[in-house]
């Protein structure tokens, strides 16, 4: 007979699904509490107050979707250059999502905590950031190796783009359900996840293009300087 969650476990759980559904600043101390039916000043003394209890939410799934990354983008090296290379470091970075939605309604609800954090300039937001910016780093380089053409700036947007389209399909936000009459759900990701790869690849590859095209206009000059 399997063994009842921990208090922390149960804290951990009812938070996650309670951030995903309201937002971080939208829960109360009291709602995780009473959805984990503890005690009030259990967050306290498990966590140390609701933002560290916030990270420790993050915290322990971040890590096994960062170890699927890294496996799979050390698969695809050494990463060919061109639309084939760069499917290979889309896959690498997406696929992940894909195969642990299956696992547990859990792992969705993180999925629709992370798809907000990847647009926020929230300050306690902000501070889980080092959980995903080595293998970020990581990505980044291997996009420049697939696309040399990029420079700096365009790797960085390359990687932003990147999370936010694989972010916007993983968040299960009920849009295409209700611009499609429910023909088509958010929550389907199996049948949106090919169209998710094409539509990251042909972006990226569309920023080389921009790059090797006509040189962009100048910027327009702030009033007031010569």
């Amino acid at each position: 007979m399997p063994s009842s969650p921990s208090t922390p476990d149960k804290l951990l759980d009812a938070a996650e699904q309670l951030f995903a559904d309201n937002g971080y600043h939208g829960v109360p101390v009291r709602a995780i509490t009473q959805a984990a039916g503890t005690r009030l000043a259990a967050i306290n003394d498990h966590f140390g107050g609701k933002e560290k209890l916030f990270q420790a939410v993050v915290a322990r799934r971040a890590g096994l979707i960062n170890e699927d990354r890294e496996r799979l983008l050390c698969q695809a090296e050494p990463v060919t250059e061109g639309a084939d290379g760069l499917a290979s470091i889309t896959e690498a970075f997406a696929r992940p999502l894909l195969t642990r939605s299956q696992d547990s309604d859990g792992w969705r609800n993180y999925l629709r905590l992370t798809a907000q954090l990847s647009t926020t300039r929230s300050t306690v937001l902000l501070l889980i950031a080092d959980q995903f910016d080595a293998v970020a780093q990581r990505f980044m380089a291997a996009i420049g190796t697939a696309v040399p053409a990029l420079d700096e700036r365009q790797r960085g947007l390359a990687y932003q783009l990147m999370v936010a389209s694989t972010m916007g399909v993983f968040s299960d936000n009920l849009r295409i359900n209700v611009l499609t009459g429910n023909r088509f759900l958010s929550s389907d990701f199996a049948s949106h996840y090919a169209d998710l790869i094409g539509y990251v690849t042909g972006g990226i590859l569309g920023l080389a293009q921009v790059r090797s095209g006509p040189e962009r206009p100048e910027a327009p000059r702030p009033r007031g300087e010569g």
